[in-house]
């Protein structure tokens, strides 16, 4: 196809990502995480993580932080000294998002609870600066834009949010009025330019907005002195134009679950409850490729931070890594012994 000779070919694997300190972390149902080495392709660790489910992992840029999302609580690792926490946040649900900022100054969670919170570290301790609540919904994906000012925010109820962090403002993106019942966005992404935005909702369908920003008075009515703030809803500066409103792009069949940009922003690739993992032209939303992946859950798919490769992981327990210009598998990597549920890498587009 035509999206594959847009890429150059190079000699096999690995390494699968030249980036310096370069790991790719999974975990899995058999209560573990691990850490894998993109330079070589081998494991080089495991931290285990005996308290159920894992629902969200996050990297820091340079792969020294390890956030760790499951049921009430969010665990910090220090990936390089051991496997005991070096911090614990307390939540009263269920953890579906964790998150760093780009430079890793700051950190985000959002879960069942409804609260999406940014957390600062004063005093060697995480404290909660901010926060932004959604009475009766529980969050689903949380997305920083490039300029770490808005954070997009999607709920079960079927919403989705932008959170001018800065200025304390968020208002809400237009939505498709034929969204099915109980459809909601599952997983968003930010191309890498910051002027798209593309989500994928639990039927399966993909969403894009296309972002501009405007000039807009700063909120007043806030309480500079509460802690943490809480933002009011007004206008942000940055919004949101939904495109092909009348179009439905999809994934053949079942329940969306990620979606990712390329680094160089052209495909996204987006996984759910199928075999196969799509990969779509970010501009026109057609699909270009799938991989075959043999596996009925594919929870995540990720691409290399130099777009050569896309490792997916699902219900079959392993990390399978695809050549983006042949689609076909080029690795396997063993080592979990019952399916993977979350996976992230440093250096990855959201």
């Amino acid at each position: 196809m035509a999206w594959r000779n847009k890429m150059n070919t190079v000699e096999g694997p690995p390494p699968y990502d030249s980036s310096p300190n370069a790991l790719l972390v999974t975990a899995s149902y058999d209560l573990n995480i691990r850490l894998w080495e993109l330079a070589t392709g081998k494991s080089i660790g495991a931290i285990p993580h005996s308290e159920g489910q894992v629902n969200a992992l996050s990297l820091t840029s340079t792969g020294r932080d390890l956030a760790v999302g499951a049921y009430q609580r969010v665990r910090i690792y220090d990936v390089s000294s051991g496997k005991d926490p070096k911090a614990t946040i307390e939540l009263p649900k269920n953890v579906t998002v964790v998150g760093f900022e780009a430079t890793g100054r700051w950190m985000y969670t959002g879960g069942e609870d409804g609260v999406c919170r940014i957390w600062e570290m004063r005093n060697n301790q995480l404290v909660a600066n901010r926060l932004l609540s959604f009475s009766g919904s529980g969050i689903t994906s949380i997305a920083p834009n490039i300029n770490q000012t808005d954070i997009f925010i999607s709920t079960n109820s079927g919403h989705v949010f932008i959170w001018d962090v800065v200025n304390h403002m968020f208002m809400r993106l237009p939505m498709p009025e034929d969204l099915k019942m109980q459809e909601h966005i599952q997983k968003l992404a930010v191309h890498p330019s910051g002027k798209k935005l593309s989500g994928v909702t639990n039927q399966g369908r993909l969403l894009c907005w296309d972002l501009m920003t405007r000039q807009v008075e700063a909120a007043n009515s806030f309480d500079m002195f509460k802690s943490p703030i809480v933002p009011i809803e007004q206008d942000t500066g940055t919004y949101g134009c939904l495109r092909d409103e009348d179009k439905h792009h999809k994934m053949q069949q079942g329940h969306g679950l990620s979606c990712r940009y390329s680094p160089d922003g052209k495909w996204i690739v987006a996984s759910g409850s199928e075999e196969d993992v799509y990969v779509f032209n970010s501009e026109t939303m057609e699909q270009v490729a799938s991989l075959q992946t043999g596996c009925g859950w594919n929870w995540d798919a990720i691409f290399s931070s130099e777009g050569r490769y896309i490792f997916t992981g699902g219900n079959d327990n392993q990390v399978k890594i695809w050549d983006v210009v042949n689609s076909k598998k080029v690795a396997q990597w063993d080592g979990h012994v019952k399916p993977i549920t979350a996976m992230c890498m440093n250096g990855s587009t959201s």
